[in-house]
């Protein structure tokens, strides 16, 4: 019996990301200038909670979860000049902003949904180095579903 053939293809230069902010950017931004590494990557998190008791016997229970994202963008990145903008508005209007991000993913024939969530954690200033530096920027999700 034939075993499937494997697919050997694992190019991220294919790889799209839109974000859509519902009050901001309601056609969406296609997510551009990506950093060389670790462009998005969707942060591991804790899925179970456990104990051990003091008979020696393991409990343990699935916990809900935030989806955290981080986006890391060239300083050069339209996108990072739209993710600057969401900041500000955030705090001159002092509210969180709803966004969604559709990550597509051809080279592994794979696609993600990330729904409801909030910008957490801003880099609008990028380090000023031999040559400026990438900002990243972190974004907590309600949901995550592969579509």
């Amino acid at each position: 019996m034939a075993l499937p053939t494997q697919n050997l293809d694992i190019t991220a230069a294919n790889v799209s990301a839109v974000m859509t902010v519902e009050d901001l950017y309601p056609n969406g931004i296609q997510l551009q200038n990506f950093s060389t590494d670790a462009a998005v990557v969707a942060d591991s998190m804790q899925i179970a909670e456990t104990r051990m008791g003091v008979d020696s016997h393991m409990a343990a229970g699935v916990t809900p979860n935030i989806y955290p994202v981080t986006i890391t963008l060239e300083a050069n990145s339209p996108t990072a000049f739209a993710f600057a903008n969401i900041y500000e508005a955030m705090s001159s209007n002092k509210k969180p902003y709803v966004c969604n991000l559709t990550v597509r993913l051809p080279s592994i024939g794979k696609s993600y949904q990330f729904s409801n969530g909030v910008l957490q954690t801003a880099n609008p200033l990028p380090a000023i180095n031999k040559v400026l530096a990438p900002t990243t920027w972190v974004f907590h999700f309600e949901r995550m579903e592969k579509i």
